[in-house]
Parts: structure tokens; sequence; C-alpha cells
């Protein structure tokens, strides 16, 4: 995948050569527009992947108790959590006993599988209760700017502990950021479009690294006595094919996560072809009334999930619209042990428990790549989504670099433009993509019409550098 490389387009004389050169221009627009994508997700990415080792160790005191004999209810702890959260209180105050913290809030980016209005008022995003005997309760909170604020509350006193501000609490900011916040369902189209055009760059980079001249394992590694330019371009393309199918899947699996395509044409794709997961899904936002009004049943649910044996922390939800079903369900666990019980929200019962087996191949498939994404399979996975995430800061790196040193002065520097009939299978996957992301299929053709009206603008006349 070589970003934004630029060398000398191969000769004309044949069919591969010109579509060597044609997809060469085509990378490097896909490079244009998706390294500012490839910068902020990976450094957001990485953040939200430490955040919770990070509030660890700069708030211990809320976020850890020294355990006792007995847990009091969890409808005592919330209790006391929604009463302080209720409490007016100036901005910034986090940290302290009773606090309420930040009147701030949460939109945070949730999966879009669940039928109902999208929470907007201030509400209880979500409730998190820990098996680890040595943690505090987390109760979610969310106001007016679309992040969450935690109040911290002992689970063996039910004393409030305190609370962190949503610029404070950096899960919440983190995964926002990651996510399009602030900017809402548009800020979801950009990232999509990212990753959309991040796919475009994967595939051309891949053809243009393919060996022509060398074989395949000799390939996989930089050529250290061909100067510096080859050197740089080596070192570019090299780590692009080592962590490309890492890349293709968290490209793939981040998809579900976007207001349009995972919000609006998966969710149609599931509901016709019977891939709805029967578990469904919350966004969580219920008002503190409607929650205190369910605390009851939440005694009863959380009980039964222990019950069950349901490993992990508990995460309980429920949504703001009327007649809502209360929401229980695992995080951070292997995927195999993910468990979702259902319940009513009046009276406790008990409508369904569900298991990953339950699920059918997409909503599978969209809950594995949450757990990938999450770094759930302990400090193997969070270190080699890490070691992945600085992988792309390197490939913008380096492929701003090799533009740079091949680049003619006071030009754009884009491969020159070369007039030719894609091969059939070129055409079929740039069409497959387009309809299977149509954001994707639309904005290709936008650049299309723009590069043959600015075909001169665009680097039209005259190749940059020189051969490696």
């Amino acid at each position: 995948m070589n970003v934004a490389s630029i060398t000398t387009a191969p000769s004309a004389a044949n069919g591969s050569s010109r579509l060597y050169a044609r997809l060469w221009r085509w990378h490097f627009f896909a490079a244009f527009i998706v390294i500012p994508f490839v910068l902020w997700q990976s450094v957001t990415g990485t953040l939200y992947l430490w955040s919770e080792r990070l509030i660890d160790a700069m708030h211990p005191e809320l976020r850890f108790v020294e355990p006792l004999a007995e847990r009091r209810l969890p409808s005592e702890q919330i209790s006391a959590a929604l009463a302080a959260a209720a409490l007016p209180t100036r901005e910034g105050h986090e940290g302290h006993e009773g606090s309420a913290g930040s009147a701030e809030p949460t939109a945070g980016h949730h999966l879009h599988h669940t039928a109902g209005p999208a929470p907007s008022a201030p509400g209880v995003v979500e409730i998190l209760i820990p098996a680890d005997a040595a943690r505090s309760t987390t109760v979610l909170m969310r106001g007016a700017n679309g992040l969450p604020y935690p109040v911290f509350v002992d689970p063996y006193t039910a004393r409030v502990l305190g609370t962190l501000s949503t610029s404070a609490w950096l899960p919440g900011l983190t995964r926002g950021l990651h996510g399009g916040w602030p900017l809402g369902d548009p800020g979801s189209w950009l990232l999509e479009l990212g990753a959309g055009w991040a796919m475009v760059m994967l595939a051309t980079g891949l053809y243009l690294w393919w060996p022509r001249d060398r074989g395949f394992l000799a390939a996989l590694w930089p050529r250290l006595n061909r100067g510096w330019r080859t050197l740089i371009r080596d070192l570019h393309s090299c780590v692009a094919v080592w962590f490309s199918i890492v890349l293709a899947f968290f490209l793939v699996s981040a998809m579900p996560w976007t207001a349009f395509w995972g919000g609006q044409l998966l969710e149609r794709v599931q509901q016709a072809t019977g891939q709805v997961s029967p578990a469904g899904f919350s966004p969580g936002g219920a008002s503190i009334e409607q929650m205190t009004s369910a605390l009851t049943s939440v005694d009863t649910l959380v009980a039964t999930a222990r019950e069950r044996g349901v490993p992990g922390t508990l995460d309980v939800r429920l949504a703001p619209w009327p007649d809502a079903p209360l929401f229980v369900m695992n995080v951070h666990a292997a995927p195999s042990q993910d468990r979702t019980l259902v319940g009513d929200a009046a009276s406790g019962a008990l409508r369904g428990d569900y298991g990953a087996g339950d699920l059918p191949a997409i909503p599978r498939f969209v809950a594995l790549g949450v757990h990938v994404h999450q770094g759930d399979f302990g400090w193997p996975s969070l270190w080699l989504n890490t070691a992945f995430a600085a992988s792309l800061i390197w490939l913008a790196a380096t492929g701003i670099i090799s533009w740079w040193t091949r680049r003619p002065a006071r030009k754009l520097g884009a491969p020159p433009k070369v007039v030719t009939r894609p091969p059939r299978f070129v055409l079929g996957i740039a069409v497959l993509l387009g309809v299977i992301y149509p954001l994707l299929g639309a904005s290709m053709l936008l650049v299309l019409a723009a590069d043959v009206a600015c075909g001169r603008l665009f680097g039209g006349a005259g190749a940059p550098g020189g051969p490696d």
C-alpha cells in the first residue's frame, strides 16, 4: 500500500503499464483523502484503547474500593448516584466525594441496531456493575453535549465516591472523538468516507507493491542498498503489506458503527435476510425518573444474571421510550462468553437470555469486531492494537516523506494522468465497493469527474521524480 509515494510512471507501451499508472494516480488521490482520517482514528483509537487504564492510574480513589463482606443492592447504589447527579454543581468540580459532576454529556457512539428514537435529553446512559470485588460501581449520565460523565459509588456502602466531568472521563471523550463527535451524523459520514477510501488505498497499494521483478518473500523486506528514496518507499510499502489483513478487518468491522451504512443500510439488510439479533440492542438514555421506577427490576435482573453465571462487568441499560425493555449485558469479556439478558422494566420478568451462539452471522461478526477494536483479548491484544495504530501513523508519515522527496518543485506532484480503459476485474472491484458502500461510490464518481475536469490541476502534465 504505497501511500502517496511518487515515482516515475511506467512506460505506457502496454496495458499493464498503463493500468499501473492509473492505479498509482488513484492511490495518490485516496491517500490525499485518507491521511487525515488515518491520523485522527489512530490517535483517538489508541487513547480509547488505554483510557480505562489511564483513569485507574489517575483516579484510584474513585475506581477502587476496600472489599467488605456484603454488597448493597444495585438499586441502592444507583439511587445514591442518581441523587448525586441530580444536584446542581459547577463545571469542573470533579473527583470529590458527593459531587455531582458536570452537567455536560452523552450521545456516545452506539451501534444502530434498535428501533426507536435516538436519545437526546440528559439521562442515564448505562450502569456498570463490576465482578471485581475491589472496583467501584459506575453510573454514566448524559448531559447536553453528547458525552457521558461518571458517578462512582462504593458497592459495599452505597456511598458516592465522586464524579468526573465529561472532559476528564477519557473513555467517553475518546470514544466520542473516535466516532465523529461533536459533528453528530455528519461526523460519522466523514469517518465512513475515510474508511471507504482507505479500502481503495489498500487495494491500489497492494497492486502497486505486488512484486514483478523479484520474489514474493523478497518483496516483504525493504531494500537497503538502493538509495534513500527506494528505502523510504520500501519501508512504507512493506509495513503496509505486513498489516494489510489487519487493516482490512478493522475497516470492514468498523462500518457497522457508522450512522449511514451501519444505521441505515446494514439494518435493512439484516431485516431483509433474517439476520437481526434476537437480543436486540439498547442505547440507554432513560431519564432519572424512568430509571428510578425500574430499580427493583434492575435488582432482579442483575441477580438473575449472576445466578446464571454471566461473567465480567454487567452493563445495565434502559432506553427512554415507553415500554422499553431492560438490558443486562456483560462487557469486555471474550466473544464466546457474551451474554445479554432482556427483562421487563416494570416487573423484572426475564424475556430472554442470549449468548453468542444465538446470534446470526452478521451480528456475530459485528460483536467480534467490537471485541477486536476494544482489545478485549487481554494485554497482548491491547499491545497489538497499539502497534497497528502506530503502523498507520508510520504509513502516513513515510507516504508524505516519499511524496515530498519526489514531487516537482511548487507543484502538487500527483502521478501523471494516463488515458486507458481499466480491465474488467478492476472495474468490477470498483463497482462492488461503490455498491456495497454507497457513500464511497458517490465520492468516487465525484473524484473521477473532478479528475476529468481538472486534469492539469491534478498533475496531468509530466511525471515527478525518477525511477527506483
